[in-house]
Parts: C-alpha cells; structure tokens; sequence
C-alpha cells in the first residue's frame, strides 16, 4: 500500500478512537448530571416532609378514663372545664381549643398549644390546671398549676393512629395518658386527697391540627 494511503488509514482509526472516547465522557457526564438531578429532589422532598409546620388551629379532645371517672366521683372530687374549653357526656369529655405549635405533619412530632383547662374541686379546694401543651417529643403533657408549668400526663404513643384529613388538617388518635408523679402529689395535697397516683391510666387524647399552608 502507498506510504500516503497508510497514513490516511492510521488517521482515520485515530480520529474513530477519539470520537469514541469523547462519546463515552458524555454519556458519563450526562448520567453523573441526571443521577445529580435526582439526589437533590429526593433530598429537597425529605426536607419538607421532615420540617415542622405551623399550628394555627383546632383542638384537642380529652375522654377520661370510667374507671377514674368513677373513683373520682366516689371521692367527691367534680372536674370542670376551664373555658374556653367544654365538656360533654357527663363531664367525661372535655375539648380544649388549639391555638397555636409547631408539628412533623407525617409524624405528629412537635407541640399543641391548648387554651382553656381543668378545675379539679373537693370540699371547698380547688385547683385549676390551663394552658396546656401537648409535646409528642418529650412525650408529654404540661400545665400551669399555681402559677407554674409542670408535667402533669405522660403520653404513651406506641397506639397513635394518624390521619390525613382536609384542609390541612392532620388527626392524631389514641394517644393514651397516664398521671404524673408531680401532678398526682399536686392535686392530692391542695385536694386534701390520696386519690390520684402516679402512673394513672387517665385516659386518652385526639388531636385535630390544622397547620398553616
């Protein structure tokens, strides 16, 4: 074969190599690009599923437990709602309005803020427990008792069933209550009782929040 003629061959099998290798630097940077793209999407929709919204509404529905209920009234302590909040069914539901919080919509992590509250009254005594803030993370319910914000429920969540609902409104049942061992001394000792224990199967709660959009 002529001398130019084997040149033009080794030109042409060069000029194939590079074509090849610049095809394959594409090929890699256009799915370095696309896998990029994807990263960030998935990390942007766990972001805000993860982030805490604003409460600007609803309430929350307290159901004694009958079996206080009853020890309750045997011990001649009545229970009344703090408006306001209110009650219904024989003073074994109580509804305290949602006011304001922060909350993981998917996980109902975060706190309720309630308004309104509980006026526990035996032989002339009373005590008044408002302001409650339900905080699913601490996995606590407190109270202003006398001036002061303590933990008066401690909230067992291993039961909580969560729905969706419309409007921006998520609904968090079965979150079961249990007394604590600073409010049941509390109420015992301004009562003038020894009715309420530590550890108290109180009752259960249902939140209906309403975040902002």
């Amino acid at each position: 074969m002529p001398l130019i003629f084997r040149r033009l061959s080794a030109m042409g099998v060069i000029a194939a190599a590079v074509l090849s290798v610049a095809a394959c630097g594409s090929s890699s940077s256009s799915s370095t690009t696309k896998t990029g793209t994807a990263a960030t999407t998935t990390s942007s929709t766990t972001s805000a599923t993860s982030a805490p919204a604003t409460v600007v509404g609803r309430s929350t529905v307290l159901t004694v437990n009958p079996k206080v209920t009853t020890k309750l009234k045997d011990a001649g302590i009545t229970v009344a709602a703090v408006a306001p909040a209110k009650t219904k069914t024989h003073k074994t539901v109580f509804t305290f309005p949602t006011t304001s919080g922060k909350i993981v919509v998917a996980t109902v992590t975060g706190t309720v803020n309630d308004t309104g509250g509980l006026t526990f009254t035996h032989s002339g005594k009373s005590v008044k427990l408002t302001n409650f803030i339900v905080d699913t993370s601490t996995k606590q319910i407190t109270a202003e008792i006398n001036g002061k914000q303590e933990p008066i429920f401690d909230l067992n969540l291993a039961s909580l069933k969560r729905v969706s609902a419309p409007h921006g409104t998520v609904v968090a049942s079965n979150i079961k209550l249990t007394t604590t061992s600073q409010a049941a001394s509390t109420l015992n000792t301004d009562l003038g009782v020894s009715t309420f224990t530590a550890n108290q199967n109180f009752g259960t709660v249902t939140l209906t929040i309403a975040v902002k959009s």
